[in-house]
């Protein structure tokens, strides 16, 4: 069924309610897809999504002989323990945001009944598995605003098989931050507007990540609207108030819980796997320049700074409300932001990864692409973590076998990110629509 077209200013009609069911969400708010065939497709996303994480868990342990990795789940369960004691959870390295305690608590529930931290842990992975679910059924939902309904499937079907983020999925927090910033996106690029802003604000008090969406979000939506600042004040009236309830008793409690919300951990030093650490031992070891690490930092964060305002500039520049930019903007944010920062944790991938899947389904030069990044993500962690690098340095002495092996891995590694998103994005397409709007407007 060809997908029907929709003018950006036209509200979608609303269906009748006849009964509640698991899908009655999209009956009701996506009256322009055909529900018969999205019910069949979410069908089968929501099953792949499943039976993935199940076949990686499989492979990582009989395949490859490596972990499955359940230190951070172990720290989630100590802090859960500490709030659910009256203890104050919000001390030393614990810096996530409050709403993390959502899951925590729904998952310390059978631990407590059973006396078990292992149905903690169960209970946490199947959280998580449900929040990818989520976002699986978004990555469909907004494919099919950007493709169709085919393309849109086979997007998912992707997404499910990216099994690096999978095995992130399963052994850290991150799904239930990154199923935010897409149902943020879904509701934004099906006009509502405020419910988006609310969604992206929510995700900014799980991990921070989430709001970067944020100012492309207001950009996006002000296309409709006679000025920019019509746009923010509307914003501001779900923003404000949302942020004050969930930011400020905590920091009235203790103000050193600001510290959360301050992405930058430099307490942290530099981690051996960012992009920053990379190109200081190619100037400094391989090369001897003598640039310090100091110095390649700051230009990173310039860089990331710069980058930030031009993708906002292209926001504002490019007309007309195409979904297919919004997301191409957030996901150069959102990867800008994990590139440059001197703190990186492997499961960030799950952050952009649904972003990457939506964008490159519809050619298989970048599918590939996609799925080499993955795979040298995959090989960074589990594989290659304790062996060849920690999170502070690589294990070998520089310049041996061994750290030379390390640092071409991670140097691979970047550059594949880099070309997948060369390639998902198309800068040049998004340069000749800023020509010609400047044209239009000159």
């Amino acid at each position: 069924m060809a997908r029907k077209n929709l003018n950006e200013n036209e509200s979608p009609k609303k269906k009748s309610r006849k009964g509640i069911t698991p899908f009655t969400f999209l009956d009701n708010q996506f009256d322009e897809i055909d529900s018969r065939i999205a019910k069949r497709h979410i069908l089968y996303l929501v099953l792949s999504c499943v039976a993935a994480k199940v076949i990686v868990a499989f492979v990582t342990v009989a395949v490859f002989h490596s972990f499955i990795d359940l230190f951070d789940i172990g720290v989630y369960f100590q802090h859960v323990t500490m709030l659910i004691q009256g203890q104050w959870p919000f001390a030393g390295e614990f810096q996530y945001p409050v709403l993390i305690f959502i899951p925590l608590i729904i998952a310390v529930i059978p631990a407590i009944l059973f006396q078990s931290v292992m149905a903690f842990v169960y209970t946490f992975q199947s959280i998580m598995i449900l929040c990818d679910i989520i976002t699986i059924i978004c990555i469909y939902l907004v494919g099919i605003r950007l493709w169709s309904e085919r393309i849109a499937f086979h997007a998912g079907l992707i997404y499910a098989a990216a099994f690096s983020s999978a095995y992130f999925v399963i052994t850290k927090y991150d799904a239930f931050p990154a199923s935010l910033l897409m149902l943020s996106i879904l509701l934004t690029v099906y006009r509502r507007e405020a419910k988006g802003y609310a969604v992206s604000v929510l995700g900014f008090f799980t991990k921070v990540f989430p709001v970067l969406a944020l100012p492309f979000f207001i950009l996006y939506n002000a296309k409709n609207q006679p000025s920019l600042k019509q746009e923010l004040m509307k914003g501001a009236k779900v923003v404000i108030p949302l942020c004050a309830i969930l930011f400020l008793p905590l920091f009235v409690i203790s103000p050193d819980t600001f510290r959360i919300y301050i992405p930058v951990r430099s307490e942290l030093g530099y981690y051996s796997n960012t992009m920053t650490f990379t190109l200081y031992s190619w100037l400094h070891d391989v090369f001897n320049t003598g640039i310090s690490l100091d110095i390649i930092s700051a230009v990173m964060y310039l860089g990331m700074i710069i980058g930030m305002l031009i993708l906002l500039y292209i926001a504002w520049t490019v007309p007309g409300k195409d979904p297919k930019t919004l997301v191409k903007l957030i996901l150069c944010a959102i990867v800008l932001v994990v590139i440059c920062a001197k703190v990186r944790s492997p499961q960030y991938i799950v952050w952009f990864t649904p972003l990457l899947c939506l964008l490159a389904i519809d050619d298989f030069k970048k599918i590939f692409a996609l799925f080499v990044f993955q795979t040298l993500a995959y090989i960074e962690f589990p594989l290659m973590f304790g062996t060849l690098y920690t999170a502070v340095t690589y294990t070998d002495p520089v310049l041996s076998h061994g750290w030379i092996i390390t640092l071409i891995m991670f140097t691979l590694e970047y550059s594949a990110l880099v070309i997948c998103l060369w390639l998902v994005v198309n800068p040049r397409e998004l340069y000749k629509k800023m020509r010609m709007a400047a044209g239009k407007s000159g």
